[in-house]
């Protein structure tokens, strides 16, 4: 559910809301602001809802309150702070949980026909809430628990959403455009199919039962809600409501007709969601309840262009929304991933369009000023130039496309992608969530060695001494699988062996280990390697930091319930550790955006496998036991940006360094890249005779792994494990 924020920097309201939280659990508001109908203290100048002054006369009292709830405590845990709307089936506040640092959202549902009914629907949405708790959705909300007030009202607590409601972004906007429309629509679509496969219908979706939250970089994250509720109000041994169910705007002709409907009757109503989104007003409109529903079920449905005349929509488009829209459920699409399969050809020949529009204007220019100019290399990605041309330089001379893919100063993920077979694509939407695992690539599909670079001869000796990467003598004593490696960009990478139990570091340039005495090594359990010290997760929960050079040791947190830390990862150079457990939460410590920063619990889920940050210590990929991928943006770790599924546990993983690849290496002795924006699979290697220990992007953004080859420790990039793979067939 929503939450307004009021006027001020963010920075000084979350000290004020800080601040008040202790406040509440010492005691209980007095007052209310009479303009958003939220709690405050006598001695605060600012509502900190609204940003309304107090009144001259002071704050009034809450004896003096229109609402039975605001202020009042419930269950002896939630001090219902604030109203925040009301819903079809209830009321809901914002409440302060007074034995945690956070809140929720409470919905307070009426039940009238005394205790045995609050009973009932209990138990009916406590099996509701074990239903959903099944799904790994990111885009539904989250039920916690469900409680009795008194014998007439039940209290539902979920997940606060900062942001807006659907219904509220486009009346505010005068309608979406095309893209937001389709990305907003997609993520709602994924959520809903997942549910469906659990045999699970809404039955009442609506703008107003849709939030949309706004991410950091600028990226729209939808959050479904109402799941539970709304079914329960389709039970016939509840009986909240009679004859028709769901909100009669968006309804489905089944349901306008009070006939047995399933999850066909959702996809009607997301596409009048779409129309909504895309015209800023429902397909069928009329002060007359009985004569929207009559429409829905005898009156086809305007067109895009129609409903907002003076813009153009694409046929596909306009296709995919009349087929949503069809009167009999058996002519709408079968399921919402034939939609999301159509929403995603739809982009897709929307940025080939764009793809060649920009081309062309690439081409114009390059014919305009070649003689005059010379190639700027944009951020993201190799210089752009058209097909068919070669790039001048300095002097004068040409340098092949494929040549010119791994310069130094110029590689990162488009050269990476271009040198091996491989195209970046333009990203327009948060990253992606696949409904199924990413399909296994062709087994006949392998790397090939890149022009001029590393091949290998007669006793794996690299032929060209000027591109090789250092290698270790050191020779490894334990089987590869008990072997845990750490990298860093630069080069250094440390290694733990289960035996004698101590960590090896290797610096950038050494060619021998420098041993790392740790406190209690037998229970070392997951390391990380930053500058100058070691992180490293123990069996009992513990986190600690050894430092490098003198081998200071000191404790940094211990998980209360002494589970161990199974996965750590630390940056470089900034004061960031990530670290994941056997029970499946992540832990946060951010000295890069908090003053005075503390270790918090940010995630929830199955047992971690892996953890990896990237470059800006802004954005890291949690890999987890049941082989799902989840891609968190630091600033907002609670709902991940992304999650995908591999084809097996990973082992070790690496961002790149503008945030567009994954590397990993697998269990099954698989070396992928995946896209982050879409979770594709764009590459896969079987490593063969080469045993790869961890994978990482170098200082000059290239792909690279540390191996284990003849029980001798290689430092290689991927196209010479391609290489050397090839070689051994």
């Amino acid at each position: 559910m929503s939450r307004k924020s009021s006027t001020g920097s963010s920075q000084h309201l979350r000290a004020l809301r800080d601040a008040r939280r202790k406040l509440l659990r010492e005691q209980s508001p007095q007052h209310y602001c009479p303009h958003c109908q939220s709690v405050t203290f006598a001695s605060e100048d600012h509502c900190l809802e609204c940003a309304q002054e107090r009144p001259a006369q002071g704050w009034p009292d809450l004896e003096t309150v229109n609402n039975a709830w605001l202020g009042k405590i419930l269950d002896g845990r939630y001090l219902i702070a604030c109203a925040l709307g009301q819903g079809t089936s209830g009321e809901v506040y914002r409440a302060e949980s007074l034995s945690i640092s956070r809140q929720f959202a409470i919905k307070i549902i009426a039940t009238d026909k005394g205790h045995t009914q609050a009973e009932q629907i209990v138990a009916r949405l406590n099996r509701e809430i074990e239903a959903l708790s099944r799904l790994r959705n990111p885009h539904i909300v989250s039920f916690y628990e469900i409680f009795e007030l008194g014998e007439n009202h039940v209290a539902a607590v979920m997940d606060l959403i900062d942001g807006d409601t659907l219904e509220g972004l486009v009346l505010d906007n005068e309608g979406l455009s095309i893209p937001r429309a389709c990305s907003i629509l997609r993520q709602v679509a994924n959520g809903i199919y997942e549910a469906h496969q659990a045999g699970m219908i809404h039955r009442d979706l609506k703008p107003e039962n849709l939030m949309v939250e706004r991410l950091p970089a600028g990226d729209d994250f939808a959050h479904i809600l109402d799941f539970g509720i709304v079914r329960l109000t389709d039970d016939v041994s509840v009986k909240l409501t009679h004859g028709f169910i769901g909100t009669p705007l968006y309804a489905s002709p089944e349901q306008a007709m009070a006939k047995a409907i399933d999850h066909r009757s959702d996809i009607y109503s997301l596409g009048a969601i779409l129309y909504f989104m895309l015209t800023g007003r429902p397909p069928f409109v009329s002060n007359n309840v009985y004569e929207v529903l009559r429409m829905h079920v005898r009156q086809n449905p305007p067109t895009l262009a129609e409903g907002a005349p003076g813009r153009s929509f694409p046929k596909a488009l306009e296709n995919l929304t009349a087929t949503m829209l069809a009167k009999q459920a058996d002519d709408r699409p079968a399921d919402l991933s034939a939609v999301i399969e159509e929403l995603d050809r739809f982009s897709r020949a929307q940025l080939s369009e764009a793809h060649q529009s920009e081309i062309s204007d690439a081409s114009t220019s390059w014919n305009k000023e070649k003689t005059t100019a010379t190639v700027q290399t944009p951020i993201s990605g190799v210089a752009k130039v058209p097909p068919g041309l070669r790039e001048p330089q300095s002097d004068g001379t040409e340098v092949d496309e494929e040549d010119n893919a791994f310069m130094r100063d110029r590689h990162n993920s488009s050269a990476t992608l271009q040198a091996y077979g491989q195209q970046r694509q333009p990203v327009h939407t948060p990253v992606g969530f696949s409904r199924n695992p990413t399909p296994a690539p062709r087994k006949d599909k392998r790397l090939e060695p890149l022009p001029g670079e590393i091949h290998f001869g007669d006793g794996g000796d690299e032929s060209s001494a000027a591109t090789a990467v250092p290698s270790a003598t050191y020779k490894i004593q334990s089987p590869i699988s008990k072997i845990e490696v750490v990298t860093r960009s630069d080069g250094g990478f440390a290694l733990r062996e289960p035996s004698p139990g101590e960590v090896l570091y290797f610096g950038p340039d050494a060619t021998s280990p420098v041993p790392v005495a740790l406190a209690s090594p037998q229970t070392v359990s997951s390391i990380a390697l930053a500058k100058d010290h070691l992180i490293a997760g123990h069996d009992d929960g513990r986190i600690s930091k050894t430092d490098l050079s003198t081998g200071q040791q000191e404790s940094l947190y211990q998980d209360i319930r002494r589970v161990p830390i199974s996965a750590v990862a630390t940056h470089r150079q900034k004061n960031c550790i990530l670290a994941g457990s056997e029970s499946g939460r992540v832990y946060l410590y951010d000295g890069t955006q908090r003053r005075s920063a503390d270790w918090r619990r940010v995630r929830n889920g199955e047992a971690v496998q892996s953890i990896s940050l990237n470059e800006s210590a802004d954005m890291a990929a949690i890999a987890r036991r049941d082989n799902t991928m989840e891609i968190l943006a630091l600033a907002n770790p609670r709902v991940p940006s992304g999650t995908f599924r591999v084809k097996a546990p990973i082992r070790s993983m690496s961002i790149s360094p503008d945030d567009y690849l994954l590397a990993a290496v697998l269990v099954d002795r698989t070396i992928a890249l995946y896209q982050l924006p879409t979770g594709r699979q764009v590459l896969s290697l079987d490593a063969n005779m080469v045993d790869v220990l961890s994978v990482h992007f170098s200082d000059d953004a290239r792909p690279v792994a540390v191996c284990s080859i003849e029980q001798q420790i290689q430092v290689l990039k991927f196209e010479q494990i391609s290489s050397r793979a090839a070689s051994s067939k």
